[in-house]
């Protein structure tokens, strides 16, 4: 018997609600909200990221396994403009104006399209690359200097570079594999990954890094705000929360906006269903493919900011740890379902937030409960966290697992549908 939406949707509640009691229990309402509005954040981050994953295979059927590596490159285009090099022989503005003007030629080459002469395009692009590279040089901070532009500025900067890099991506390294086995794009996309993490690590060094204090506008700044007092405890959530919430509403609200009730928005769509009869219908493939290129991009650079300033610190492998996390939300909502995406990021966000919670699970009533029947004692407990650490060091791998265990369920996502295989 087919479940239905309802029936599913019940599930996933008693479930919610399950894990609601056993935290509650053991620790109260304030510990669970607190916690819950910790992971709603965290959460919104990895949905923006896990849309652009969603897109690309929605309308393609390519997994971009390099989209981390976009997310972790935004906030580097960002603290590119903040931060002066460390010594005036630094080959780093060199190899940042030389990015710079690659992808801004070609996303430039793409845009002009297709029934241009090839040379009056590349003529175009090369002149916007060096007008583009040049112009970046002069606002990159000298070295012993200050940042030359306003944090926003800057910031506006790095989101239009994210979706300079997205689109060039496509034109160089995807775009010619249209037509191959879904494995070589696949296996291109892992080359690209560590290709751009190594170019990050070459450029900006490997060691990790946070954008200056003097250079962030006090919005961004620790300052929390009490939603609510329950017994003992202050429901709180930052000011820089806060805002990751709302821009992430915001853009999602906008994004669904488009794809649903805008011309472009069809065509994506049209895309999504039949690549082949769009094209006939007078779609221009590649152009919705480089859009929702640079749109995933552009969602990514505009909350990777947000996330270091939330106080993770940036460095080359970064975009591989979130990407992970953003695609086992893409994958558990129903990979290339924006819907789906988005809740299945809050999920995976909420989830891993909560793992740490754990770690003094001794200090629990459950726990001595257990103690008391003879299930566990103290001694073994302690044991268990010698040899195999606390539960705060594989909140990776309880996200991850908990994807797999709704995919053995539910193969589609929780919002994907099955589709019959073309030919």
């Amino acid at each position: 018997m087919k479940t239905t939406a309802w029936k599913s949707a019940a599930i996933w509640l008693l479930l919610f609600s399950a894990f609601t009691a056993f935290v509650v229990a053991n620790k109260g309402w304030g510990v669970f909200l607190n916690y819950l509005l910790l992971g709603i954040p965290q959460g919104a981050i990895i949905a923006a990221i896990a849309v652009g994953y969603s897109m690309v295979y929605g309308i393609i059927q390519l997994i971009n396994f390099a989209h981390g590596e976009v997310f972790m490159l935004s906030a580097y285009f960002l603290l590119m403009f903040l931060v002066p090099p460390e010594s005036p022989s630094s080959v780093a503005p060199r190899i940042i104006t030389a990015i710079v003007g690659l992808i801004v030629g070609g996303a430039t080459y793409t845009v002009l399209g297709e029934g241009r002469s090839a040379r009056l395009k590349f003529a175009v692009a090369g002149f916007v690359a060096v007008v583009a590279a040049a112009l970046n040089f002069l606002l990159l901070p000298q070295w012993g200097g200050a940042a030359k532009i306003p944090f926003f500025a800057a910031y506006a900067l790095a989101i239009l570079y994210a979706c300079c890099l997205g689109v060039t991506m496509d034109r160089l390294a995807y775009r010619p594999l249209r037509a191959s086995p879904r494995l070589i794009p696949l296996i291109t996309a892992i080359g690209l990954s560590l290709l751009l993490q190594n170019v990050a690590q070459v450029t900006w060094g490997s060691a990790s890094r946070f954008f200056p204090a003097n250079a962030t506008p006090t919005l961004f700044t620790g300052k929390r705000i009490v939603l609510a007092t329950i017994g003992n405890t202050n429901l709180e959530m930052s000011l820089l929360d806060a805002i990751i919430v709302v821009v992430a509403i915001a853009s999602m609200a906008v994004l669904q906006t488009f794809v649903l009730r805008t011309r472009t928005g069809k065509a994506m769509r049209a895309c999504a269903q039949d690549r082949m009869t769009a094209s006939l219908m007078g779609i221009r493939v590649d152009s919705v493919v480089a859009l929702a290129f640079a749109i995933g991009a552009g969602l990514a650079g505009l909350v990777a900011p947000l996330y270091v300033l939330r106080g993770t610190p940036l460095y080359p492998q970064m975009g591989y740890i979130v990407g992970i996390l953003a695609f086992a939300s893409a994958v558990l909502g129903g990979i290339g379902n924006l819907t789906g995406a988005m809740i299945g990021g809050m999920i995976i966000g909420i989830i891993y937030s909560f793992v740490p919670l754990f770690d003094a699970f001794d200090t629990s009533p459950v726990f001595a409960l257990f103690e008391k029947w003879g299930w566990l004692t103290r001694e073994g407990f302690q044991q268990f966290l010698a040899a195999f650490g606390r539960p705060s060091q594989y909140q990776l791998g309880v996200a991850y697992a908990f994807m797999i265990l709704v995919i053995i369920f539910k193969p589609t996502g929780l919002l994907g549908k099955a589709t019959a295989k073309r030919a």
